[in-house]
């Protein structure tokens, strides 16, 4: 149980620079997530920062020989934090360390010196990386706790002074050029984006482009990445249903013809991999991570990587002003956590550095594969099938006991990767339907759509549809059926129970929504990032307004629909959830609990919305084990 859910032992690591150095965040035995450094020459690790209290978060590279990072905790649960994440520095051999943010409001530096308030984000840019200078980001926060604005600052990691950096009102999203220099900016709204362009010739920002977000009009799109040498790229759909990558003139501003990068299926969200001068390579997920090289020598890299590693997708990257032939590979599969290797462009040696998971054994994880159904009104509905392992000598079962696991979000999609809870009930011998149902994101405009005040309708109608072609297709034995989720995954399972009952034998519902007028409002966007793309949608588009669709919420919500959940069902939910309130919850098991004796019951004192204690992911996962043998078992 632990090697599917505790954290990850190794969750980090960037090449420096000049290639010579590697910072890694790894997990010591006290558990809390430490800087360390290795130097490549000699394999000598040595460490960089460490709290007792807390764990090293987010971090990179200032230049060659320091670091910035921020703090988390994965060992306190989110009611028991008392302190915000801060932000530091350190040179890599642990000298030189600062405290240049606050992680609660009237906290000073030991020397007296007023730090930075605890809202101060550290933000990762383009740069030369040979200065001393960082950007952080200070938030503002509206309503239900989502971010509108920041203000941008340059940071000095050494000495703490900083400058705020002059931009637009209400900008939130920037692009840096190879000087640091911020260039692109994106103000964002409900129904307004304004992009701006700061002209090297005039040093003004320039209004480039204003536009509805939510029309599918041709003029939209969303800034992607600034190369070295001052190349803009762009995500849009052109007036068509996939989002491509397109390179933007800024003298003319008009997009390529034709796009950089383009997929029959997906939409291109892409990042660069840059070396100081140019860009490298086009970095995107499709069903899995893909980079498209530029140069010709990490071509012939990746070629030779993948022959040495060919069951796992390999991602490569080097120092952007690298002195050394280190090449650090990454390595990922649906079997397979992240394994860390380095590899040497002069001599093709490849070396083990660390595996992300050393518990985890890949030869006795399951195969995830991608399949296809079609719903009931014709929609496409790409679907992950994890089948449990076979026995040595034994071939695959068929008509396995199910489980229908709902991603959250709804904005999210699957991708053939490692996925611990799909692995462990494969292990426990389930079969694992993961649906990207209408409504989930990266799969086009027309299946994003499709899912606009869809919850407790055609969204559910897919999982169904689903159900039924897994029981066509053989996998599936159609009396052992479970459906399981948290979040809008929870919210699924329940109202599949309710509307579906003659599919499904029991449900298992973590920090499920209970109503959705609750958060119709807007409370579904507490902690929401200025990067989520959905968040340009007010919830009137994605879930509903009032009073319109008042009646259609009331139909739709578990709350309303508990009478109808009769299976066995295990509800679970943190105490401090501030998305979906812990007394709401309550109320709706004791609600189903009055017509139902197989309701179940579990609260998380320390928790919010999900789990992120590994000892609760841990103990919440043991309780399903037990729940889905009780009543989704062997016959």
């Amino acid at each position: 149980m632990e090697q599917f859910f505790e954290n990850a032992a190794l969750s980090g690591a960037l090449l420096s620079p000049d290639g010579r150095q590697l910072a890694l965040r790894v997990v010591p035995g006290d558990g809390h997530d430490r800087l360390a450094v290795l130097d490549l020459a000699s394999m000598r690790m040595q460490p960089a920062a460490g709290f007792t209290d807390a764990a090293i978060g987010d971090f990179l590279w200032v230049n060659e020989r320091r670091l910035a990072f921020r703090l988390t905790d994965r060992w306190q649960g989110q009611g028991r934090s008392r302190y915000g994440s801060g932000l530091y520095a350190v040179n890599s051999d642990g000298s030189a360390f600062r405290q240049l943010a606050a992680r609660q409001s009237t906290q000073q530096s030991k020397s007296g010196r007023t730090l930075l308030p605890p809202n101060t984000i550290l933000m990762e840019s383009i740069g030369d990386e040979r200065g001393t200078a960082i950007h952080a980001l200070q938030t503002e926060h509206g309503e239900h706790g989502a971010v509108q604005a920041a203000t941008l600052l340059s940071l000095d990691s050494v000495n703490g002074n900083h400058t705020e950096i002059d931009a637009p009102a209400g900008i939130g999203y920037w692009l840096y050029d190879q000087g640091g220099q911020a260039r692109i900016a994106t103000a964002q709204t409900h129904d307004q984006n304004r992009v701006y362009w700061r002209d090297p010739a005039t040093e003004q920002w320039q209004l480039l482009a204003q536009f509805d977000p939510r029309s599918n009009a041709k003029d939209v799109f969303e800034p992607a990445f600034l190369t070295p040498d001052g190349h803009f790229y762009v995500s849009a759909r052109n007036g068509g249903d996939k989002a491509a990558l397109y390179r933007y003139n800024l003298q003319t501003r008009q997009r390529d013809a034709q796009p950089a990068v383009a997929s029959p299926d997906h939409d291109i969200r892409a990042s660069m991999v840059r070396s100081n001068t140019r860009l490298l390579g086009i970095r995107y997920t499709t069903d899995t991570e893909t980079t498209v090289w530029l140069d010709e020598d990490m071509q012939a890299v990746q070629k030779s990587v993948d022959a040495l590693l060919p069951t796992t997708v390999n991602t490569l990257s080097v120092g952007t002003r690298s002195e050394t032939p280190f090449v650090l590979v990454a390595s990922r599969s649906a079997t397979q956590p992240a394994i860390y290797h380095l590899y040497q462009r002069d001599t093709g040696l490849l070396t083990v550095l660390a595996k992300s998971r050393p518990g985890v054994n890949a030869a006795r994880m399951s195969a995830k594969q991608l399949q296809h159904y079609t719903a009931r009104d014709g929609l496409r509905i790409p679907a992950w099938l994890t089948l449990p392992k076979a026995g040595a000598g034994k071939p695959q079962a068929a008509r396995l006991p199910l489980i229908v696991f709902v991603h959250d979000g709804p904005w999210q999609r699957g991708t053939w990767g490692w996925s611990g809870e799909a692995q462990f009930l494969a292990s426990r011998g389930y079969a694992v339907l993961e649906p990207d149902y209408r409504g989930s994101e990266g799969l086009g405009d027309a299946h994003f759509r499709a899912g606009w005040k869809q919850w407790g309708l055609a969204m559910q109608d897919d999982l169904a549809d689903g159900v039924r072609w897994a029981i066509a297709q053989g996998y599936a034995d159609p009396r052992r059926v479970c459906i399981v989720g948290a979040g809008y995954g929870g919210y699924a399972a329940l109202m599949g129970l309710a509307r579906d009952g003659e599919l499904y034998r029991c449900g298992v519902a973590l920090s499920a929504v209970a109503d959705l007028e609750t958060i119709a409002d807007g409370r579904w966007r507490v902690g929401a990032s200025l990067y989520e793309r959905y968040d340009r949608y007010p919830a009137s588009s994605l879930i509903g307004e009032a009073p319109r669709d008042a009646a259609q919420w009331r139909a739709s919500s578990p709350r309303h629909v508990a009478a109808r959940i009769t299976q066995p069902v295990l509800l679970a939910h943190g105490q401090l959830d501030r998305r979906v309130a812990a007394s709401d919850a309550a109320s709706l098991y004791q609600a189903i609990r009055q017509g139902n004796p197989n309701a179940e019951w579990l609260r998380y004192d320390d928790e919010g919305q999900g789990l992120t204690l590994p000892g609760n992911r841990i103990d919440f996962w043991r309780k399903v084990e037990q729940f889905l043998a009780r009543h989704n078992g062997p016959r």
